[in-house]
């Protein structure tokens, strides 16, 4: 791969995603360093050396690495007991070219079967004698709230990996409760690994376990002061 080409695309694609923030650069700009001294081949590096090198907290890194690997931009594989993770750099200049080759694919098929499934819907309204403008309302509709339904994506959040927070979500802890946040997010990680005890929703949990703390401290706001982890875990 070439440094200077991978970067620049790099750089052109995020004029137009939203979805990548500050740590997942800082992260992708890291890792790319690292690739290019290994000369582009596979390589390992300690999760604390990840966090010294991009500047940023154990619970970003392994967000930010989550999130490239899902936009396709890198691929890891952990290794069990101390082992380091094994890292591969995926080249931007073919991710992106694929990923706009597909959105063109997919942009032709809905074309086509928008086209048939037209025609389909045209023939049996006309057999029913059923007026064909109140069928394509009720698709119409059924297309809205397809469109409307969005998969919110859940990130891995923990010393254990099993805390799935959305983006969203870890940002509003952060914002209310401050260095607390991940105090309690390592808390609630060790004990689903240990008990195995499963929640519907990780987010509600963590603020369930600080209000309560929060309320036994009388209302303590919680970014002044260093307060004591809640020892009890409400069912």
């Amino acid at each position: 791969m070439n440094y200077l080409k991978e970067i620049l695309t790099f750089e052109n694609w995020l004029d137009y995603n939203s979805e990548i923030n500050k740590s997942d650069i800082r992260l992708w700009y890291t890792l790319m360093f690292t690739a290019n001294r290994f000369n582009w081949k596979e390589f390992s590096i300690p999760i604390s050396a990840l966090m010294f090198k991009s500047k940023l907290s154990k619970n970003d890194v392994y967000r930010s690495r989550n999130k490239l690997k899902q936009m396709g931009l890198i691929d890891f594989k952990e290794r069990s007991g101390n082992q380091c993770a094994i890292y591969k750099i995926n080249s931007c200049i073919s991710v992106f070219e694929t990923q706009a080759g597909t959105q063109n694919d997919i942009g032709l098929d809905t074309a086509s079967d928008t086209a048939n499934n037209t025609s389909s819907i045209t023939g049996y309204a006309t057999t029913l004698n059923t007026p064909f403008n109140a069928n394509v309302g009720n698709i119409n509709k059924t297309r809205n709230i397809n469109i409307n339904k969005k998969e919110i994506y859940k990130e891995k959040f923990g010393e254990f990996e099993n805390v799935f927070l959305s983006v969203d979500e870890f940002q509003k802890i952060k914002s209310k409760f401050g260095a607390e946040a991940e105090n309690y997010i390592e808390k609630l990680s060790s004990y689903i690994a240990s008990s195995g005890k499963k929640y519907k929703s990780h987010y509600a949990t963590i603020l369930s376990w600080m209000q309560k703390d929060s309320k036994d401290l009388g209302g303590v706001c919680y970014g002044s002061n260093p307060k004591k982890l809640c020892t009890e875990y409400p069912e």
